[in-house]
């Protein structure tokens, strides 16, 4: 059961606003100060220790909601969240989605960054990691050939992230995850149920370079990878606005 975390905001001058007091509290959940779990004062209570209003502790409530650092929940008060890239990927698909970018402007970025960085793996890639990628594209190769597109889905996405996941390099992992929604999206094949438009067959060639500790060859196989998406099956879906995606694809949703 969660308790609530005593705080002391001595020194902390009146004129205080909610930018000020969102700041002191996240310097606090950063620090470990306030740990994920821990519970906040009321609005009222906080407003008193800092004598500012309770709309003034409202709105600062409000901006740590938007960073994901805390939550607030019915019959639970205000806690400190665990951490999470929640806020961060949705807030990357919504600037993708205020942008003038396209679904193809959207899967070129990301191709250059997958295929800079999934080479490396080929250094630090374990025997564990390259048969969880051949489990992957074996349930999706399965899944597209059944019609299951959920579960084609979900493990097309399990290879892609196996992949970087394969890099043991947990920053730059950290760094990437939010990422995680934009791979779903701009994995959507242009047609639900067109098996060819899930490119099943450009997969298998990117395991085998791993497999055989051959950068050159992983290279040339993520760009087949991400030259298929550019042909002529997907100019419309390359030219639909980022912003329209759910409208015109509503199976890219996460």
């Amino acid at each position: 059961m969660a308790t609530t975390r005593p705080l002391s905001f001595n020194g902390v001058r009146d004129e205080l606003k909610s930018d000020r007091v969102a700041a002191e509290l996240e310097r606090r959940i950063l620090s470990g100060e306030l740990a994920p779990g821990d519970r906040l004062p009321t609005e009222g209570e906080l407003g008193a220790m800092l004598s500012v209003s309770r709309s003034v502790i409202r709105d600062a409530i409000r901006i740590l909601i938007a960073r994901g650092l805390i939550t607030v929940r019915q019959g639970q008060g205000t806690t400190v969240a665990a951490p999470s890239d929640a806020a961060f990927a949705h807030a990357l698909v919504a600037l993708l989605a205020r942008s003038e970018l396209t679904m193809g402007d959207v899967i070129d970025a990301r191709g250059t960054i997958e295929s800079s960085l999934v080479p490396l793996a080929v250094e630090t890639a374990t025997e564990a990691d390259l048969d969880a990628l051949a489990a992957a594209h074996g349930a999706f190769a399965q899944a597209v050939a059944d019609g299951e597109w959920t579960q084609a889905r979900d493990a097309h996405l399990d290879f892609h992230l196996g992949l970087l996941a394969a890099l043991h390099r947990p920053a730059l992992e950290l760094f990437l995850k939010p990422m995680t929604e934009i791979i779903v999206i701009s994995s959507a094949p242009p047609r639900l149920t067109a098996r060819e438009d899930w490119e099943v067959e450009t997969h298998p060639p990117i395991l085998a370079g791993l497999r055989d500790r051959d950068p050159a060859a992983v290279r040339v196989a993520m760009a087949a990878h991400f030259a298929a998406l550019q042909g002529e099956r997907y100019e419309s879906f390359r030219a639909l606005p980022f912003r329209d995606v759910f409208e015109e694809i509503p199976w890219a949703r996460p």
